[in-house]
């Protein structure tokens, strides 16, 4: 019993620490559009008459956001579920 409850603690603990991954299924056409978007209010931001410090923030939100995506971009010519 002793043993069990030990394996379980340790799973626990392993599965919180855990790097988890999301793959997320675009169109190429979904994908100009949601990055045209996020240009889009970049610009709006940009001549907003939001503070200046606050435009900064929200721009590099967005260009944090745009880079990850770019880093983590896989491009496959099969869509899901079709087969080989």
């Amino acid at each position: 019993m002793k043993y069990i409850l030990i394996c379980l603690l340790i799973f626990s603990i392993v599965g919180f620490r855990s790097e988890r991954f999301y793959h997320f299924s675009l169109k190429e056409t979904q994908a100009q559009f949601h990055w045209q978007n996020l240009e889009n209010i970049k610009y709006a931001l940009d001549n907003s008459t939001m503070p200046h410090q606050q435009v900064k923030q929200i721009i590099s939100a967005i260009d944090t956001l745009q880079r990850d995506l770019q880093r983590g971009l896989r491009i496959d010519t099969i869509a899901p579920g079709q087969p080989n």
